[in-house]
């Protein structure tokens, strides 16, 4: 005796598909032999890139200078990114601990602002500074605003 099948009969709910869809495969990953379990993808190694400015303070008019510093691995616009990022690795991002002993500068009142925004191995970075002029600037900052 044959049985003649409906359509009817085959509807499942749409709800039912995904816990189905869902047993299947973690069964099917349960039986293969030899699969190793899949591994997490790593999380993304936190970001590391400043914008950086230096321009002539308390005047509208002057040469404004930019780069772009991006760390881990070394590059952007920044002239001498390799020697720059070491700097900041010494310090751990911090540009207020950033300093060169040996310098020696002349007493020439210049005033130059040095900004830096962006992140620091994911850190958030915002930094403001005005110095007497750039070889005070060169000298507190090392290679991070020699650019």
């Amino acid at each position: 005796m044959s049985r003649a099948f409906h359509k009817e009969e085959f509807v499942v709910p749409i709800h039912h598909i995904g816990v189905l869809a869902t047993s299947l495969s973690t069964t099917a990953a349960l039986l293969a032999p030899g699969t190793p379990a899949a591994a997490a993808p790593a999380a993304p190694a936190p970001s590391s890139r400043l914008a950086l400015a230096v321009f002539p303070a308390g005047q509208a008019t002057g040469p404004l200078r930019l780069a772009i510093l991006e760390c881990d691995p070394d590059g952007g616009t920044h002239a001498a990114a390799g020697s720059a990022c070491a700097d900041l690795h010494k310090v751990d991002g911090d540009l207020t601990a950033l300093a060169d002993d040996d310098a020696i500068c002349t007493r020439e009142y210049r005033p130059v602002t040095a900004i830096a925004r962006g992140t620091w191995q994911g850190d958030p970075v915002a930094y403001t500074e005005t110095f007497p002029n750039h070889c005070v600037l060169l000298s507190a900052t090392g290679e991070v605003f020699d650019f």
